[in-house]
């Protein structure tokens, strides 16, 4: 009996010891949610975010060519200036995704080691992460409340793309009662008293009764648009460049700069044969990202590297039209870091802000609201691999060139450029 009286001080033992500093919150559901938040977003972050890594990809890496011919040498370089389009259809398939929650699937004879020692000699149980420890009792109360519906999670949320908002509902006074009832735990809640069974209790009710998961954007298509400059040609080699500088677009995609290089070497100019073009390409970009996002102003940076190496070939019909095709393997590695504190409508079901009689929110100490200032950090890195088969015509109008061309990969786009050489 004692030593379960000790096993029921380790596992409160952060109920008792950071008690609500004001009337309006409870202290440790704040630390619990804090983390149970992080943890939701982190879980959930790549089948978010993937359909746009996939899209970026296909996006970025189009149109680096609608010609394979490449002059073995020249008298003087040319210069080519393109702007090169790119639109795609987002599918059905990339508009939601099934979310999960974070839960414990150990029981709480397996969860205690982790977080509790034995002094044998002082015959007293030490609890190394008090926090951690009561997080992971209300992830395990998660997992037995989405068994009897308590806590329950949609089986679809939107991606980036969608428009599905998804929302996990936690009903407290089922948690409350699992805590009493389940043999799992209600061995250990009848041996605490008066006291800390309200405070535990407390800490649980405090939590909120809903948890938003990412929301969509509910995006049907995508464009983008890229000018490059192609340079040649030396040893049948070409130089492509293109650059986006650091520019605002809008308050969805924030701060944006963009880069490539690639080279495009010809081999068709081995067998002398100008009617018919063979070329191989590489090339590499790299882009910036940066925003603000929402009431909490969230901060948002990412990074990313694209890679795209490709055979084309492009026949030429004098006076009609050119035709164009290749293939590609593309790859992008996007690096992001996320800075947040919980959002504005969790605040307000802990009870850190307030509403007055206006309807203004409220976050002065002196009226006992302490808006949080806690920033949490979630990194990712996002990767994305594709095959990619493009087909297109060009139309030569003496200097200037028209082209249009349709990719099929992970993510459809259709491409348009219009070139002027000089």
């Amino acid at each position: 009996m004692k030593i379960l009286r000790s096993i029921l001080f380790a596992l409160f033992v952060l109920v008792g010891t950071t008690k609500a500093q004001t009337p309006h919150y409870d202290t440790t559901s704040i630390i619990i949610t804090r983390a149970i938040e992080k943890q939701l977003f982190d879980l959930n972050s790549v089948p978010y975010m993937q359909p746009l890594v996939q899209t970026i990809n296909a996006a970025s890496n189009a149109r680096f060519y609608d010609q394979a011919y490449v002059p073995k040498k020249v008298d003087k370089p040319y210069f080519r200036f393109s702007v090169n389009a790119m639109y795609g259809f987002v599918r059905d398939d990339q508009r939601e995704y099934t979310p999960a929650l974070p839960v414990e699937e150990n029981p709480l004879s397996v969860i205690l080691p982790k977080y509790v020692t034995l002094d044998l000699v002082h015959q007293k149980l030490i609890v190394t992460d008090t926090a951690g420890l009561a997080v992971a009792i209300v992830k395990r109360l998660f997992k037995r409340g989405l068994e009897d519906s308590s806590v329950t999670i949609p089986s679809k949320a939107a991606t980036i793309f969608g428009s599905k908002q998804g929302v996990v509902t936690i009903n407290t006074d089922g948690l409350v009662k699992i805590l009493s009832t389940d043999p799992e735990f209600a061995t250990y809640y009848a041996l605490m008293d008066s006291t800390s069974k309200a405070r535990i209790v407390s800490a649980i009710r405090g939590l909120p009764d809903a948890l938003t998961l990412p929301p969509g954007q509910n995006m049907n298509s995508v464009f983008a648009a890229v000018p490059q400059l192609e340079i040649g040609s030396l040893f049948g080699t070409e130089l492509l460049l293109r650059y986006i500088p650091p520019v605002k677009f809008d308050t969805s995609v924030g701060y944006f700069s963009f880069f490539g290089v690639a080279l495009k070497h010809s081999l068709s100019q081995y067998w002398n044969d100008t009617s018919f073009n063979v070329a191989i390409q590489a090339g590499y970009q790299g882009t910036k990202l940066t925003n603000t996002v929402g009431v909490t102003q969230a901060e948002l940076a990412a990074t990313a590297d694209f890679f795209d190496v490709n055979i084309h070939a492009s026949k030429s019909f004098p006076g009609i039209v050119d035709v164009y095709t290749g293939f590609d393997y593309t790859s992008v590695h996007i690096r992001s870091s996320y800075s947040y504190v919980l959002p504005r409508e969790v605040q307000f079901k802990l009870g850190m802000i307030g509403l007055d009689s206006t309807g203004t929110i409220i976050t002065d100490p002196k009226q006992g609201y302490y808006a949080d200032d806690v920033i949490q950090v979630s990194l990712n890195d996002f990767h994305d691999s594709s095959l990619k088969w493009t087909f297109g015509l060009r139309r030569e109008f003496g200097p200037v060139a028209l082209s249009v061309d349709y990719a099929v990969a992970k993510f459809n786009v259709f491409g348009a450029g219009l070139s002027f050489r000089f």
